[in-house]
């Protein structure tokens, strides 16, 4: 099909060529002023979603032995947040690999979910409605770890955060 557009561009421009000319140039101007709205947009709500920011951390002392990783959510933008989601791994000091049983979700883990999940799935939540500026905390029970080393070895991470904006 873009054959056919280009080889009648191609006629055109051969027949018309001033017009030709014109005429293709308000289209590339145009599509790239939509290009142009659209990065601009997409920064935007990238840079919202930066503003909130999730931290975790293995606080027993906080949170009790039961469910004794504490998330803080932070809303610094200038936007209500609806909703959070994210998830987390959790890595030994000095290595990279994620320790994390994420097959252990549905079944250990049965208040997040019923789905399957993995490292690019957002099992962690909060409902929540959080205005600018608004901290939000939460304990949970720690997940399935593949290896055992002792829980303050861990390094605590969050990853794939996103942010539902009013």
């Amino acid at each position: 099909m873009i054959w056919a557009v280009t080889l009648v561009i191609l006629v055109l421009l051969f027949i018309l060529p001033r017009q030709t000319g014109t005429i293709l140039s308000v289209i590339l101007v145009g599509i790239g002023i939509i290009a142009l709205i659209d990065y601009l947009i997409s920064s935007q709500k990238e840079k919202e979603q930066e503003l909130v920011s999730v931290f975790v951390s293995y606080s027993p002392v906080s949170c009790g032995e039961e469910s004794p990783v504490l998330f803080k959510v932070i809303n610094n933008s200038k936007k209500m947040i609806n909703r959070v989601s994210w998830n987390i791994i959790a890595e030994k000091k000095g290595y990279s690999t994620n320790l994390v049983d994420y097959d252990s979700f549905p079944s250990y883990q049965g208040e997040y979910s019923a789905i399957k999940h993995n490292k690019n799935s957002t099992p962690y939540s909060i409902d929540q409605s959080l205005r600018p500026g608004e901290i939000f905390s939460a304990c949970y029970k720690v997940p399935l770890i593949k290896e055992t080393p002792p829980m303050q070895a861990l390094i605590w991470k969050v990853i794939n955060k996103y942010s539902e904006f009013q």
